[in-house]
């Protein structure tokens, strides 16, 4: 699944004055909340700083991206709600990382932290059509937080043992089709517009993170978790073979 990015032209000067200030802020939290984690006792210090070093990375890869690519010059709410979401994930990263086993009241703080982030994952896209400041720059943003959120949460289930092994499979999925793409040019192919298409994904995608939601807590019978995550992963195959089936017949026509 992919979404090419075309370079526009953008009011740098203003969009990154406010986009440092925004990342700067959000850096300044995401610290904080590290710290905090150390000082509290739910993190050791080396999984803390890997999760702030993991969100330091997005907002590095962020920033590279946005102002050849970004067409307005506002970084706007919807990014902001994102970036919000990325953090998130990061957060919840740093105790998936430690080795100590997940309790009871972390697993339901954790499961009630990913879901905030599941219905900021609406808020965002709803902000940028609201403000007409809809793009290819912020569904991309959007995509790759979907990712590593999805990616994060399957980690953190499977440390749980709320469900077996093969869930990492749903979280690894988006990062190994990148990786057969730089052995295979056809998966590199921006996929042709297709609103039916788009709207596969995204509903895709709110069914991978609600399956491992549900699985989190400790209230969910580990049938049912299983269950609910081998038909997100099911689905998840489904996707990226309509997707590939899309490039091949995109290259067949070029």
């Amino acid at each position: 699944m992919s979404i090419q990015l075309v370079p526009l032209p953008s009011s740098a000067p203003t969009l990154l004055r406010e986009a440092h200030a925004a990342f700067a802020r959000a850096f300044g939290v995401a610290v904080m909340a590290a710290w905090s984690l150390i000082l509290g006792g739910a993190v050791q210090a080396l999984p803390a700083m890997a999760g702030l070093l993991l969100f330091t990375g997005f907002l590095v890869t962020l920033r590279r991206q946005l102002a050849g690519h970004h067409p307005f010059p506002r970084l706007a709410a919807a990014n902001r709600i994102t970036l919000i979401r990325a953090g998130s994930a990061c957060l919840i990263a740093c105790r998936a990382l430690d080795p100590t086993p997940l309790g009871v009241t972390e697993r339901w703080a954790l499961t009630a932290l990913a879901g905030v982030a599941l219905l900021l994952d609406g808020a965002d896209g709803w902000a940028a059509r609201r403000q007409g400041l809809a793009s290819a720059f912020g569904a991309r943003f959007d995509m790759e937080t979907d990712a590593i959120a999805i990616a994060v949460l399957a980690v953190t289930v499977v440390k749980a043992s709320a469900a077996p092994p093969w869930v990492l499979a749903i979280g690894a999925m988006r990062y190994l089709y990148l990786a057969v793409g730089r052995l295979f040019p056809v998966l590199r192919l921006p996929l042709p517009p297709c609103p039916f298409a788009d709207r596969r994904r995204k509903s895709i995608a709110v069914v991978q993170s609600l399956a491992l939601i549900a699985a989190l807590p400790p209230a969910t019978p580990a049938s049912w978790a299983a269950a609910g995550c081998a038909l997100a992963l099911g689905l998840l195959v489904y996707s990226f073979a309509a997707d590939i089936a899309m490039q091949l017949v995109n290259r067949a026509h070029r």
